[in-house]
């Protein structure tokens, strides 16, 4: 078993990620978060990366928010996706002789997909903080309840 890595990682990734791309009066709500994201680890972050998964689905499938219904396809579709990239790959590098090999300092495609559904989660907050106004987008609760997972 690897050493727990702190800050969670994915939590970086999440706070990089708004911090790149949300107004800044938006991504300045992080402040009010710093001790406590210090305080995370990489325990908990395959549950993390699944919280960004489900939590994109649901205000996806939110039926009172204005956007299309084609976008929720096209974000369940492109999740879809990287849900079968992870599984390949993952399933690849656990049988033997598969010709996969970790290399240290560097992410596995498990990993890989597991950043790529925390950036979905901040493409989607950003969306709808856009589209139906921030108020309306919550990605500061997702944000809480990544810091609350505890390790998996």
């Amino acid at each position: 078993m690897t050493k727990p890595i702190s800050p969670s990682p994915l939590i970086e990734v999440f706070v990089h990620e708004v911090r790149a791309s949300f107004p800044e009066d938006e991504y300045e709500k992080i402040a009010s978060h710093e001790e406590a994201i210090a305080k995370t680890t990489s325990e908990g972050d395959p549950h993390r990366a699944r919280l960004c998964v489900k939590w994109a689905i649901k205000v996806a499938d939110d039926h009172n928010q204005p956007h299309p219904r084609w976008e929720q396809l096209k974000e369940r579709l492109q999740i879809w996706k990287d849900e079968w990239f992870a599984f390949d790959f993952g399933v690849g590098d656990a049988l033997p002789g598969s010709g996969s090999h970790h290399v240290v300092g560097k992410a596995t495609p498990i990993e890989d997909v597991r950043i790529e559904w925390v950036q979905d989660a901040v493409a989607v907050a950003k969306r709808l903080g856009e589209d139906d106004g921030w108020e309306n987008s919550p990605w500061e609760s997702l944000l809480t309840d990544l810091i609350d997972v505890k390790a998996a």
